[in-house]
């Protein structure tokens, strides 16, 4: 039996080591240093390579004689840290920069010289993406690499920026999204209105939201005396790579032009939304009894917390279209972002003003509008040609 005091005794835990060698000293000696991590061997190396790229970059640009020529791998973290992230949003230096250059950029250029990197170089990564991603990906990869190098080039450390005008992109065609005619509109709500999780589903069909608002809503956001929701936020989620965690934020909305207010126009869905529970009880916990807890959120998690949107995709939004296809096996199975589609194209061919219709859907202009959501049918054009040709009609028999 081991004593009270080798009981008590805290289990040291080992760090994990990872050496790096960052040249030579005046001796000829090689300089090395140890990076230590209690969280795993990657976390150690991630602390080595980026006091590498400090450090590498302090001799440059101190002028020292031994100046090192700079890799893609260690400036390009140091670029964007420097130059992005201080100036956007978390998910968007995570998700639009940080994680396309660890997956692709890096594995592809991280062991060149910055200025060894030719237009020829990036075009051959181009050709070779463009037969893995979808344009707009390819796009955005040329983007950071065309920052990235530039201001390499700013700053002295290549001659000049290799993504120019020579290197040839695919070409970005409009996306193929799927709408719901106004049939299947009325047949996926009416689903909805007898479903446990229809109350977000209707909320999408009817406001044309996206996700990250819909989640997004608090409680001060319904304002039932006015028959309007206002979207302030948007709850989004992204892996912040420095911590090793998912984090959650709830301002998530692209613009400005995002905040706005929505009219419920039907009453049925405002009063649902009235009349939701605004508490969650949850099994005692230890010796406290029952746990009774406020949710800040109108849709969140069963726990009362903020929901992760790929959870409630998951957990809410797929169940709900399983039992839709289960009962009306015609009915396609749409993203939520197709639902905020449907809404746009079915508001169009009511004859709502495509102004109007950008206004609702939070967009600056009607660019996006008329390039992307306006999946207007064969139909409703018939329909508006026909009532055109008949006003005429009647117009020249009064003269």
């Amino acid at each position: 039996m081991p004593s009270a005091h080798q009981t008590n005794e805290k289990k040291t835990v080992r760090p994990f080591e990872h050496k790096i060698t960052l040249g030579k000293d005046v001796n000829g000696k090689l300089i090395r240093k140890s990076f230590y991590s209690t969280k795993s061997k990657a976390d150690a190396k991630r602390k080595a390579e980026k006091y590498r790229a400090h450090y590498e970059l302090e001799l440059l640009c101190g002028g020292h004689e031994d100046r090192p020529r700079i890799l893609f791998k260690a400036w390009v973290i140091e670029c964007l840290e420097l130059y992005k992230k201080p100036f956007v949003k978390g998910n968007t230096y995570s998700g639009t920069y940080l994680i396309p250059v660890q997956q692709r950029l890096i594995p592809w250029f991280g062991e060149m010289k910055l200025d060894e990197i030719m237009p020829l170089h990036i075009q051959k990564y181009i050709n070779a993406m463009a037969k893995k991603y979808a344009p707009e990906t390819i796009h955005k990869d040329y983007f950071i690499l065309s920052f990235v190098l530039q201001h390499a080039a700013d700053n002295g450390l290549c001659k000049s920026n290799p993504a120019g005008k020579s290197i040839h992109l695919p070409k970005i065609e409009p996306p193929s999204k799927h709408t719901y005619s106004q049939a299947e509109y009325d047949t996926v709500y009416g689903f909805a209105k007898a479903h446990p999780n229809g109350l977000a589903i209707m909320l999408l069909l009817e406001t044309g939201i996206t996700r990250s608002e819909l989640l997004g809503l608090r409680w001060e956001d319904i304002d039932a005396d006015n028959n309007t929701i206002l979207i302030r936020q948007g709850l989004v989620a992204y892996q912040d790579l420095d911590q090793e965690k998912w984090v959650i934020e709830s301002n998530g909305l692209k613009n400005k032009y995002r905040q706005r207010a929505i009219p419920i126009v039907n009453p049925t869905l405002m009063e649902r939304l009235k009349n939701k529970p605004r508490t969650v009880y949850l099994p005692p916990k230890g010796d406290n009894g029952q746990q009774v807890i406020h949710p800040e959120f109108v849709f969140h998690s069963p726990e009362g917390k903020p929901y992760q949107p790929q959870n409630w995709s998951r957990r809410v939004y797929n169940a709900f279209m399983k039992d839709l296809r289960t009962e009306h096996p015609e009915i396609p199975r749409l993203t939520p972002h197709e639902l905020r589609h449907t809404r746009a194209t079915l508001w169009l061919g009511q004859g709502i003003s495509p102004l109007m219709v950008a206004k609702l859907l939070g967009h600056c202009d009607l660019k996006m509008l008329t390039r992307i959501y306006d999946h207007t049918s064969v139909d409703t054009l018939r329909n508006a040609l026909t009532g055109q040709t008949t006003t005429q009609k009647e117009t020249r028999d009064e003269l």
